[in-house]
């Protein structure tokens, strides 16, 4: 196996002979740009670098994986737009998927040639995700699909959906869900999206409107779709964490090199608010780095997700608030005029990773779900 600093001063080198592509502000032209880096990346060897090699990885350690991470967010090159199907979804499918849905999904998920999207909260069902009520039914060949899934992430431009679908509802809520891979242009869905508070329409409301699934889109067991959408989970918690805490590091260094350039290099003393406000984000980030490297730890004997994801998330939602609220609190009355830049902060931009901060918290399993999860399995205490 390819030694980790060998590895590292390929991709570093790669990145640096790069035309990085320049990302539009709006989601249909940051869509496409995306996507064709996407292309770039996975034609060069730079996608499923811990994937196993039948399904167009490259068979590396999950290190490998981290390396190329941080050397992305260093060079700030954006992230490929089908994240949800290669660090959540495509795992998954990897390791509970048949044959045929690994052989001939998997390869298309990396390359972009389709993206993915995750259908799993509901109107009524999003923190209890359980208590979900879109259903399948048994028709012969295929199930038949009736229900409405809400925050679904790139709905409008995915050719595929991970879909949680009650199966039994008579068994107990956790054992009658099934795990269904879902073709987005099947007749009878309706994709209609929502506009967050930072104007994207990223986020979409599906409706399924007696869907034709066939049978072998089934992932897992019938009835047995909990332990997949777990894995999932678990999944999105630990690798999103790690990633998501080098990028942070950067947006930090961005931060204090705007307010540095406003100081003149240091020349000027920078005033005792801003210095605090940048000290605490940076103390938090330092926590948020002791703690991914229990993660990596975990991902490095292959341990699968475990409950300590949970950890991950729940602090990575408070570290990567506070970094963007201490940030964006320095603007004051300037955040609503983001053409300006007190202190040499490019408000536009720290006032949109701020707003979309708010909803870490939320996505992935809410704070108060992660807590849960903590309480009752790794600190024994009772339900409720």
């Amino acid at each position: 196996m390819i030694e980790l600093e060998t590895f590292r001063g390929e991709a570093r080198k790669w990145f640096a002979d790069q035309n990085l592509p320049v990302v539009p502000l709006d989601i249909d032209g940051r869509f496409e740009v995306l996507r064709a880096w996407q292309r770039t990346l996975f034609e060069s060897g730079w996608l499923g670098i811990s994937w196993s090699t039948e399904v167009g990885g490259r068979g590396l350690s999950p290190v490998h994986q981290l390396v190329f991470n941080e050397e992305l967010v260093r060079a700030r090159a954006p992230q490929p737009i089908g994240l949800i199907g290669l660090e959540v979804v495509g795992r998954s499918i990897e390791h509970y998927g048949s044959d045929w849905q690994r052989r001939e999904l998997l390869p298309r998920l990396l390359s972009g040639e389709d993206i993915w999207c995750q259908g799993f909260s509901e109107p009524e069902a999003g923190s209890d995700l359980a208590s979900l009520r879109t259903s399948a039914r048994d028709a012969g060949e295929d199930f038949v699909v009736s229900g409405q899934k809400v925050w679904t992430s790139w709905a409008k431009q995915a050719q595929w959906c991970a879909l949680l679908v009650r199966t039994d509802r008579d068994a107990p809520k956790h054992k009658g869900i099934s795990y269904l891979l879902v073709d987005m242009s099947s007749p009878g869905i309706t994709v209609r999206p929502l506009v967050q508070m930072t104007g994207d329409e990223e986020f979409c409301e599906v409706f399924f409107d007696e869907v034709s699934v066939p049978k072998r889109n089934l992932v897992g067991e019938i009835n047995a779709g909990w332990a997949v959408a777990n894995h999932t989970l678990g999944s999105e918690r630990g690798s999103y964490t790690v990633r998501r805490r080098a990028e942070l590091e950067v947006a930090f260094d961005d931060a204090v090199a705007q307010v540095q350039s406003w100081s003149g290099g240091g020349r000027e003393r920078v005033p005792d608010r801003v210095a605090a406000a940048l000290g605490k984000a940076q103390i938090a980030l330092q926590v948020l780095e002791g703690q991914t490297r229990k993660t990596i730890d975990r991902l490095v004997a292959a341990a699968g997700p475990t409950a300590e994801d949970s950890l991950d998330k729940l602090l990575l939602n408070g570290v990567e608030q506070a970094v963007f609220e201490s940030v964006v609190d320095l603007l004051g009355p300037f955040r609503t005029a983001p053409n300006l830049a007190p202190f040499g902060l490019e408000a536009e931009r720290w006032i949109h990773d701020h707003y979309f901060s708010r909803a870490v918290s939320i996505y992935g399993g809410t704070s108060q779900i992660q807590r849960n999860i903590i309480a009752q399995r790794i600190l024994g205490l009772p339900r409720g």
